[in-house]
């Protein structure tokens, strides 16, 4: 079955190249522009210093006293907490990153980055503020609270998931550690964070664009309702399918949990970014996609609680 849907997929996209060229550039293009004036220039930097920062051992030395708050508050270790405020404060897919890069120089265990990808991976901030409320809904005051629904309904799934990936802080050999921090050398951490920063990106460049020539083939498949199409682009890629579903000028009580929800899923392209960012480990892609699937459960419904409590008190 598998070898079926491959060998069907890539006629489809065979076909559609052939028959549709101008299109399929157009769509390529898009993607890439998405991903060399977004992703490149925003993730890069950050891909590089984390790397270096994990290498050098200076992260464990700073969240070490905050050691009591991550694991009262989230259940996780200092590192775990890094990753965490690595994948709110960079976007997609830092969070599915950080935890394969943590879980990979023995800064956290299996079990934690397993728990750590249900709740890590988040749209960035200013995707949630500049494009979704402003760009898009074309309404200012809903970015602190799409903030709140979005990080709340990530909390909550973390509470859902913390008693399935139970884990002892303590369980990493202490040999791993000390090998980990003996080893470093700022020419190799800085030469390694910059292979493996520019694999990656391009890695996220090649799933953009292939994905932006989906969206093209969904936009043309016929006797699909425009309701229907849109929510299927959304359900692809959230950038350009936010964007559709926005034109549809649906009302408020509608569009912005939905539009929420889309967001915090992710979308197909960045579970296949997830997944190439965990390729090089034994972690499986399973505790994202449940965890995605509860966030935007949580994130839909709280969204719609949030529109039922506006009208009420306006």
């Amino acid at each position: 079955m598998k070898r079926i849907f491959f060998c069907l997929s890539f006629s489809c996209f065979l076909l559609y190249l052939l028959f549709f060229p101008e299109t399929a550039v157009a769509c390529a293009r898009a993607g890439l522009m998405l991903w060399f004036n977004t992703l490149l220039p925003s993730m890069l930097p950050f891909m590089i210093l984390s790397g270096i920062f994990m290498k050098a051992g200076f992260i464990e030395k700073l969240l070490a006293l905050t050691k009591g708050f991550w694991k009262s508050v989230f259940h996780l270790t200092p590192m775990g907490g890094y990753g965490l405020l690595i994948g709110i404060f960079c976007g997609y897919p830092m969070g599915a990153k950080t935890a394969a890069d943590l879980y990979q120089d023995h800064r956290i265990s299996r079990q934690e980055a397993c728990y750590l990808l249900t709740f890590s991976n988040h749209p960035g901030p200013a995707f949630l503020s500049s494009y979704l409320c402003v760009e898009l809904l074309h309404r200012e005051w809903l970015i602190l609270p799409a903030y709140g629904i979005l990080y709340l309904s990530s909390f909550f799934t973390s509470l859902l998931f913390r008693r399935c990936y139970s884990f002892d802080e303590n369980s990493l050999p202490e040999f791993k550690r000390k090998e980990a921090s003996a080893a470093f050398s700022w020419g190799e951490a800085l030469d390694a964070s910059i292979m493996n920063s520019f694999l990656s990106i391009t890695k996220l460049g090649g799933y953009i664009i292939l994905f932006s020539l989906i969206q093209g083939i969904l936009e043309l498949l016929p006797g699909l309702p425009a309701d229907l199409k849109c929510l299927l682009l959304g359900f692809t890629e959230i950038t350009t399918g936010t964007m559709a579903i926005a034109q549809r000028n649906w009302n408020l009580p509608v569009s912005f949990p939905l539009l929420l929800a889309l967001t915090a899923s992710g979308g197909l392209c960045i579970a296949f970014q997830s997944k190439s960012m965990l390729a090089e480990t034994d972690l499986p892609l399973s505790p994202y996609l449940k965890g995605k699937s509860c966030s935007s459960l949580f994130t839909l419904l709280l969204g719609r609680l949030f529109i039922e409590i506006v009208k009420i008190v306006v």
